[in-house]
Protein backbone atom coordinates (compact mmCIF):
# COMPACT_ATOMS: atom_id res chain seq x y z
CA UNK A 1 0.00 0.00 0.00
CA UNK A 2 1.16 3.54 -0.58
CA UNK A 3 3.29 4.55 2.30
CA UNK A 4 0.94 7.79 4.40
CA UNK A 5 3.81 9.81 4.91
CA UNK A 6 4.69 9.68 0.97
CA UNK A 7 2.65 8.54 -1.40
CA UNK A 8 5.76 8.00 -4.02
CA UNK A 9 6.72 5.13 -1.64
CA UNK A 10 5.19 1.38 -1.58
CA UNK A 11 5.18 -0.17 2.10
CA UNK A 12 4.05 -3.80 3.00
CA UNK A 13 0.29 -3.89 4.08
CA UNK A 14 0.34 -5.52 7.01
CA UNK A 15 -3.14 -7.05 6.90
CA UNK A 16 -3.12 -8.48 2.92
CA UNK A 17 0.97 -9.18 2.58
CA UNK A 18 0.63 -12.99 4.64
CA UNK A 19 -2.08 -14.09 2.06
CA UNK A 20 0.50 -12.48 -0.54
CA UNK A 21 3.35 -14.49 0.75
CA UNK A 22 0.58 -17.52 1.30
CA UNK A 23 0.08 -18.21 -2.53
CA UNK A 24 4.02 -17.54 -3.46
CA UNK A 25 4.57 -20.58 -0.73
CA UNK A 26 1.78 -22.70 -1.96
CA UNK A 27 2.82 -21.90 -6.10
CA UNK A 28 6.28 -23.29 -4.97
CA UNK A 29 5.02 -25.99 -4.03
CA UNK A 30 3.60 -26.88 -7.26
CA UNK A 31 0.12 -25.69 -6.66
CA UNK A 32 -1.91 -24.91 -9.37
CA UNK A 33 -4.05 -21.72 -10.02
CA UNK A 34 -7.49 -23.09 -9.52
CA UNK A 35 -5.48 -25.52 -6.83
CA UNK A 36 -4.37 -22.52 -5.05
CA UNK A 37 -8.30 -20.90 -5.13
CA UNK A 38 -9.47 -24.01 -3.70
CA UNK A 39 -7.20 -23.84 -1.14
CA UNK A 40 -8.21 -20.07 -0.25
CA UNK A 41 -12.18 -20.68 -0.29
CA UNK A 42 -11.60 -23.93 1.88
CA UNK A 43 -9.93 -21.79 4.59
CA UNK A 44 -12.15 -18.65 4.12
CA UNK A 45 -9.48 -16.43 3.01
CA UNK A 46 -10.96 -12.82 1.78
CA UNK A 47 -9.78 -11.65 -1.30
CA UNK A 48 -9.06 -8.05 -1.18
CA UNK A 49 -11.69 -6.34 -3.58
CA UNK A 50 -15.50 -7.57 -4.10
CA UNK A 51 -17.07 -5.46 -6.89
CA UNK A 52 -20.62 -4.23 -6.16
CA UNK A 53 -22.75 -5.82 -3.32
CA UNK A 54 -23.19 -9.11 -2.71
CA UNK A 55 -25.75 -11.45 -1.29
CA UNK A 56 -23.50 -14.72 -0.54
CA UNK A 57 -20.57 -14.35 1.79
CA UNK A 58 -18.53 -17.00 -0.70
CA UNK A 59 -17.89 -14.06 -2.76
CA UNK A 60 -15.61 -12.97 -0.08
CA UNK A 61 -13.56 -15.92 -0.59
CA UNK A 62 -13.98 -16.57 -4.43
CA UNK A 63 -10.39 -16.39 -5.87
CA UNK A 64 -10.49 -16.01 -9.27
CA UNK A 65 -7.71 -18.00 -11.56
CA UNK A 66 -6.84 -14.52 -13.34
CA UNK A 67 -6.26 -12.87 -9.94
CA UNK A 68 -4.36 -15.26 -8.75
CA UNK A 69 -1.89 -15.46 -11.84
CA UNK A 70 -1.46 -11.72 -12.22
CA UNK A 71 -0.43 -11.59 -8.67
CA UNK A 72 1.93 -14.43 -8.88
CA UNK A 73 3.74 -12.62 -12.20
CA UNK A 74 3.96 -9.30 -10.58
CA UNK A 75 6.93 -8.28 -9.92
CA UNK A 76 6.01 -5.78 -7.21
CA UNK A 77 6.36 -8.42 -4.42
CA UNK A 78 9.94 -8.76 -4.72
CA UNK A 79 10.46 -4.86 -4.43
CA UNK A 80 10.52 -4.12 -7.88
CA UNK A 81 8.24 -1.00 -10.06
CA UNK A 82 6.86 -1.99 -13.22
CA UNK A 83 6.53 1.06 -15.22
CA UNK A 84 5.05 1.27 -19.26
CA UNK A 85 3.30 -1.86 -19.15
CA UNK A 86 0.48 0.13 -21.63
CA UNK A 87 0.25 3.02 -23.67
CA UNK A 88 -2.21 5.06 -25.09
CA UNK A 89 -2.96 4.84 -28.87
CA UNK A 90 -3.61 8.74 -29.38
CA UNK A 91 -3.60 11.73 -26.35
CA UNK A 92 -7.13 11.70 -26.58
CA UNK A 93 -7.63 7.85 -27.14
CA UNK A 94 -9.45 5.89 -24.49
CA UNK A 95 -7.93 3.05 -25.66
CA UNK A 96 -4.72 1.28 -24.71
CA UNK A 97 -2.27 -1.10 -26.56
CA UNK A 98 -0.97 -3.27 -23.75
CA UNK A 99 3.14 -3.94 -23.60
CA UNK A 100 4.36 -7.28 -23.67
CA UNK A 101 5.97 -9.27 -21.07
CA UNK A 102 9.25 -9.09 -21.75
CA UNK A 103 9.36 -5.52 -22.71
CA UNK A 104 8.22 -4.26 -19.57
CA UNK A 105 10.64 -1.43 -17.56
CA UNK A 106 11.17 -2.98 -14.75
CA UNK A 107 13.11 -0.56 -11.38
CA UNK A 108 14.39 -3.11 -9.21
CA UNK A 109 14.62 -2.94 -5.16
CA UNK A 110 12.00 0.52 -4.80
CA UNK A 111 10.36 -0.89 -1.98
CA UNK A 112 10.65 -3.89 0.50
CA UNK A 113 9.55 -6.96 -0.60
CA UNK A 114 7.10 -9.61 0.49
CA UNK A 115 8.65 -12.28 -1.14
CA UNK A 116 12.33 -13.14 -2.05
CA UNK A 117 13.73 -12.81 -5.18
CA UNK A 118 14.57 -16.58 -5.51
CA UNK A 119 11.21 -17.59 -4.85
CA UNK A 120 9.61 -15.55 -6.76
CA UNK A 121 12.00 -16.35 -10.06
CA UNK A 122 11.61 -20.07 -8.83
CA UNK A 123 7.26 -19.56 -8.80
CA UNK A 124 7.84 -17.99 -12.66
CA UNK A 125 9.84 -21.36 -13.48
CA UNK A 126 7.20 -23.35 -12.30
CA UNK A 127 4.19 -21.48 -14.27
CA UNK A 128 6.49 -21.57 -17.90
CA UNK A 129 7.19 -25.24 -17.28
CA UNK A 130 3.60 -26.37 -16.34
CA UNK A 131 1.41 -27.70 -19.48
CA UNK A 132 -1.53 -26.41 -20.79
CA UNK A 133 -4.89 -27.86 -20.22
CA UNK A 134 -5.79 -30.25 -22.96
CA UNK A 135 -9.09 -32.16 -23.43
CA UNK A 136 -7.41 -35.01 -25.66
CA UNK A 137 -6.42 -38.32 -23.42
CA UNK A 138 -7.88 -37.76 -20.50
CA UNK A 139 -6.47 -39.80 -17.63
CA UNK A 140 -7.48 -40.69 -14.09
CA UNK A 141 -3.90 -40.77 -13.29
CA UNK A 142 -2.75 -37.35 -11.90
CA UNK A 143 0.87 -36.32 -13.44
CA UNK A 144 2.90 -35.76 -10.44
CA UNK A 145 5.65 -34.79 -13.07
CA UNK A 146 4.21 -32.42 -15.32
CA UNK A 147 6.82 -30.11 -16.64
CA UNK A 148 9.86 -32.55 -15.02
CA UNK A 149 10.25 -34.94 -17.88
CA UNK A 150 12.43 -34.17 -20.57
CA UNK A 151 13.38 -36.49 -23.45
CA UNK A 152 17.34 -36.53 -23.86
CA UNK A 153 17.28 -36.70 -27.50
CA UNK A 154 15.15 -33.67 -28.85
CA UNK A 155 15.16 -31.73 -25.57
CA UNK A 156 11.31 -31.75 -25.79
CA UNK A 157 9.03 -32.57 -22.59
CA UNK A 158 7.82 -36.00 -22.97
CA UNK A 159 4.04 -36.38 -22.32
CA UNK A 160 1.96 -38.44 -20.23
CA UNK A 161 -0.59 -41.21 -22.00
CA UNK A 162 -2.91 -43.72 -20.18
CA UNK A 163 -3.09 -47.33 -21.59
CA UNK A 164 -6.83 -48.67 -22.34
CA UNK A 165 -6.61 -52.38 -21.30
CA UNK A 166 -10.26 -54.03 -22.31
CA UNK A 167 -13.12 -52.35 -20.32
CA UNK A 168 -11.76 -53.10 -16.87
CA UNK A 169 -8.94 -51.87 -14.69
CA UNK A 170 -8.06 -55.55 -14.20
CA UNK A 171 -4.31 -56.77 -14.68
CA UNK A 172 -4.99 -59.63 -17.64
CA UNK A 173 -2.07 -61.24 -16.29
CA UNK A 174 -2.14 -61.12 -12.70
CA UNK A 175 -6.01 -60.84 -12.59
CA UNK A 176 -5.12 -58.02 -9.88
CA UNK A 177 -7.00 -54.43 -10.25
CA UNK A 178 -4.48 -51.73 -11.21
CA UNK A 179 -3.92 -48.42 -10.28
CA UNK A 180 -4.03 -45.68 -12.21
CA UNK A 181 -0.17 -45.30 -12.54
CA UNK A 182 0.01 -48.75 -13.35
CA UNK A 183 -1.57 -48.03 -16.38
CA UNK A 184 -0.02 -44.43 -17.53
CA UNK A 185 3.19 -43.90 -19.19
CA UNK A 186 5.34 -40.94 -20.13
CA UNK A 187 6.34 -40.39 -24.21
CA UNK A 188 8.36 -37.96 -26.16
CA UNK A 189 6.07 -35.72 -27.75
CA UNK A 190 8.32 -35.47 -30.74
CA UNK A 191 7.59 -38.50 -31.61
CA UNK A 192 3.88 -38.12 -30.58
CA UNK A 193 3.49 -35.57 -33.17
CA UNK A 194 5.69 -36.10 -35.80
CA UNK A 195 6.81 -40.47 -35.59
CA UNK A 196 9.55 -42.23 -35.65
CA UNK A 197 11.98 -40.28 -38.25
CA UNK A 198 11.99 -37.18 -35.79
CA UNK A 199 12.84 -38.82 -32.48
CA UNK A 200 12.05 -42.32 -30.52
CA UNK A 201 9.52 -43.01 -28.20
CA UNK A 202 11.87 -42.98 -24.88
CA UNK A 203 8.27 -44.51 -23.49
CA UNK A 204 8.84 -45.32 -19.50
CA UNK A 205 5.96 -46.47 -17.17
CA UNK A 206 5.10 -44.35 -14.85
CA UNK A 207 5.29 -46.67 -12.02
CA UNK A 208 8.54 -46.55 -12.64
CA UNK A 209 9.95 -43.65 -12.90
CA UNK A 210 7.57 -42.86 -9.73
CA UNK A 211 9.75 -45.98 -8.06
CA UNK A 212 13.29 -44.67 -9.44
CA UNK A 213 12.65 -40.93 -8.31
CA UNK A 214 11.40 -41.88 -4.88
CA UNK A 215 14.52 -44.50 -4.09
CA UNK A 216 16.87 -41.51 -5.23
CA UNK A 217 15.34 -38.62 -2.85
CA UNK A 218 15.79 -41.56 -0.04
CA UNK A 219 19.34 -42.42 -1.05
CA UNK A 220 20.56 -38.86 -0.60
CA UNK A 221 18.39 -37.62 1.74
CA UNK A 222 19.88 -40.68 3.94
CA UNK A 223 23.43 -39.72 3.02
CA UNK A 224 23.05 -36.09 3.84
CA UNK A 225 21.49 -37.32 7.38
CA UNK A 226 24.01 -39.46 7.97
CA UNK A 227 27.14 -37.86 6.93
CA UNK A 228 26.58 -34.31 5.85
CA UNK A 229 30.20 -33.23 6.10
CA UNK A 230 31.25 -36.60 3.68
CA UNK A 231 28.09 -35.62 1.30
CA UNK A 232 28.70 -31.28 0.81
CA UNK A 233 32.46 -32.70 0.39
CA UNK A 234 31.27 -34.66 -2.27
CA UNK A 235 28.67 -32.51 -3.66
CA UNK A 236 31.45 -29.44 -3.66
CA UNK A 237 33.92 -31.07 -5.62
CA UNK A 238 31.68 -32.20 -8.29
CA UNK A 239 30.57 -28.77 -8.89
CA UNK A 240 34.15 -27.24 -8.58
CA UNK A 241 35.37 -29.18 -11.20
CA UNK A 242 32.26 -28.47 -13.34
CA UNK A 243 32.63 -24.60 -13.35
CA UNK A 244 36.47 -24.87 -13.11
CA UNK A 245 36.74 -26.30 -16.93
CA UNK A 246 35.00 -23.00 -18.08
CA UNK A 247 35.91 -20.45 -15.66
CA UNK A 248 39.25 -19.07 -17.36
CA UNK A 249 37.57 -19.17 -20.72
CA UNK A 250 34.93 -17.13 -19.35
CA UNK A 251 36.96 -14.86 -17.98
CA UNK A 252 38.87 -14.45 -21.34
CA UNK A 253 36.20 -13.41 -22.78
CA UNK A 254 34.89 -11.14 -20.23
CA UNK A 255 38.30 -9.29 -20.17
CA UNK A 256 37.62 -9.16 -24.46
CA UNK A 257 34.60 -7.75 -24.44
CA UNK A 258 35.47 -4.67 -21.56
CA UNK A 259 38.01 -4.42 -24.20
CA UNK A 260 36.23 -4.13 -27.07
CA UNK A 261 33.76 -1.85 -25.88
CA UNK A 262 36.59 0.72 -24.82
CA UNK A 263 37.53 0.56 -28.54
CA UNK A 264 34.09 1.47 -29.08
CA UNK A 265 34.20 4.69 -26.71
CA UNK A 266 37.22 5.62 -28.28
CA UNK A 267 35.64 5.30 -31.97
CA UNK A 268 32.65 7.37 -30.85
CA UNK A 269 35.11 10.08 -30.48
CA UNK A 270 37.05 9.84 -33.47
CA UNK A 271 34.04 9.86 -35.76
CA UNK A 272 32.81 13.02 -33.86
CA UNK A 273 35.62 14.59 -34.23
CA UNK A 274 35.75 14.03 -38.42
CA UNK A 275 31.50 14.69 -38.08
CA UNK A 276 32.35 18.27 -36.94
CA UNK A 277 35.50 18.97 -39.40
CA UNK A 278 33.41 18.02 -42.15
CA UNK A 279 35.66 14.71 -42.86
CA UNK A 280 32.26 12.90 -42.42
CA UNK A 281 28.82 13.62 -43.69
CA UNK A 282 26.14 13.63 -40.64
CA UNK A 283 24.14 10.59 -42.14
CA UNK A 284 27.26 8.67 -42.64
CA UNK A 285 27.84 9.67 -38.96
CA UNK A 286 24.27 8.16 -37.35
CA UNK A 287 24.49 5.39 -39.66
CA UNK A 288 27.93 4.24 -38.22
CA UNK A 289 27.34 5.34 -34.36
CA UNK A 290 24.27 3.11 -34.60
CA UNK A 291 25.97 0.08 -35.77
CA UNK A 292 28.50 0.30 -33.22
CA UNK A 293 25.91 1.71 -30.03
CA UNK A 294 24.03 -1.85 -31.33
CA UNK A 295 27.22 -4.22 -30.99
CA UNK A 296 28.21 -2.48 -27.44
CA UNK A 297 24.79 -3.00 -26.37
CA UNK A 298 24.84 -6.98 -27.53
CA UNK A 299 28.57 -6.95 -25.50
CA UNK A 300 26.88 -5.39 -22.57
CA UNK A 301 24.00 -8.08 -22.60
CA UNK A 302 27.01 -11.26 -22.41
CA UNK A 303 29.18 -9.53 -20.16
CA UNK A 304 26.37 -9.37 -17.62
CA UNK A 305 25.53 -12.91 -18.64
CA UNK A 306 28.99 -13.88 -18.13
CA UNK A 307 29.19 -12.11 -14.69
CA UNK A 308 26.01 -14.24 -13.37
CA UNK A 309 27.72 -17.45 -14.60
CA UNK A 310 30.67 -16.69 -12.66
CA UNK A 311 28.98 -16.05 -9.45
CA UNK A 312 26.63 -18.92 -9.69
CA UNK A 313 30.06 -20.83 -9.59
CA UNK A 314 31.41 -18.67 -6.39
CA UNK A 315 27.76 -19.23 -4.73
CA UNK A 316 28.20 -23.08 -4.91
CA UNK A 317 28.75 -23.72 -1.00
CA UNK A 318 25.90 -21.70 0.07
CA UNK A 319 23.77 -23.69 -2.73
CA UNK A 320 25.31 -27.01 -1.34
CA UNK A 321 24.26 -26.09 2.09
CA UNK A 322 20.59 -25.38 1.19
CA UNK A 323 20.72 -28.31 -0.91
CA UNK A 324 21.72 -30.45 1.81
CA UNK A 325 19.17 -28.96 4.50
CA UNK A 326 16.58 -29.76 2.05
CA UNK A 327 16.96 -33.08 0.86
CA UNK A 328 17.74 -34.47 4.60
CA UNK A 329 14.20 -33.71 5.43
CA UNK A 330 13.19 -36.44 3.03
CA UNK A 331 15.24 -39.65 3.90
CA UNK A 332 12.34 -41.29 5.54
CA UNK A 333 9.57 -40.48 3.26
CA UNK A 334 7.36 -43.40 1.46
CA UNK A 335 5.70 -41.72 -1.72
CA UNK A 336 5.90 -38.64 -3.23
CA UNK A 337 4.17 -35.85 -3.76
CA UNK A 338 4.55 -32.42 -6.31
CA UNK A 339 5.68 -30.10 -3.43
CA UNK A 340 8.67 -32.70 -2.54
CA UNK A 341 9.41 -32.83 -6.65
CA UNK A 342 9.01 -28.96 -7.02
CA UNK A 343 11.49 -28.53 -3.75
CA UNK A 344 14.22 -30.89 -4.96
CA UNK A 345 14.20 -31.40 -8.90
CA UNK A 346 14.55 -29.30 -11.82
CA UNK A 347 13.52 -31.85 -14.43
CA UNK A 348 14.52 -35.33 -15.31
CA UNK A 349 16.03 -36.44 -18.77
CA UNK A 350 14.70 -39.99 -20.24
CA UNK A 351 17.15 -41.76 -22.79
CA UNK A 352 16.59 -43.85 -25.55
CA UNK A 353 16.31 -47.68 -24.45
CA UNK A 354 19.73 -49.85 -25.37
CA UNK A 355 20.10 -52.74 -25.04
CA UNK A 356 23.65 -54.11 -23.36
CA UNK A 357 24.92 -57.34 -22.78
CA UNK A 358 21.38 -58.53 -24.19
CA UNK A 359 19.11 -56.88 -21.71
CA UNK A 360 17.47 -53.53 -22.29
CA UNK A 361 18.92 -50.21 -20.29
CA UNK A 362 17.35 -46.89 -20.14
CA UNK A 363 19.66 -44.02 -18.12
CA UNK A 364 17.49 -41.40 -16.15
CA UNK A 365 19.05 -38.59 -15.15
CA UNK A 366 17.85 -36.44 -12.63
CA UNK A 367 18.84 -32.77 -12.12
CA UNK A 368 18.72 -31.55 -8.68
CA UNK A 369 17.77 -27.96 -7.62
CA UNK A 370 21.02 -25.89 -6.38
CA UNK A 371 23.36 -28.86 -7.39
CA UNK A 372 22.44 -30.23 -10.81
CA UNK A 373 22.64 -33.67 -11.67
CA UNK A 374 24.68 -36.25 -8.46
CA UNK A 375 24.49 -39.83 -10.08
CA UNK A 376 23.07 -41.73 -13.26
CA UNK A 377 20.41 -44.04 -12.83
CA UNK A 378 20.02 -47.13 -14.55
CA UNK A 379 16.22 -48.57 -14.64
Amino acid sequence: MRDPADHGHLIIDPETAPTVKLVFDLAANGYGMMRIAKYLLERKIPITRVKGPIESEVRYYSWGNSVISKMLRNPVYKGDHVVCKCHQKAIRSNTYNFVPRDEWEIIENCHEAIVSREQWDRVQKLIDRRPTVSGENRCPFYNLFHGLVYCATCGKSMQVRYEKVGRTDIDRSTKKKREPIDRAYYICQTYNRLGKNACTSHKIEARDLYNLVLSDIIEHGKMALQDSEAFYGRLTYRLEQRYTMDEGALKKELDALAKRNQEIDEMFMSLYADKTKGILTEQRFFRMTETLEQEQADNKVRMQAITDELRTANDTEDDVRRFIGEIREYASITELDEAILNRLIDKIIISAVEVIDSEKVQKVRIVYNFVGEIATIDE
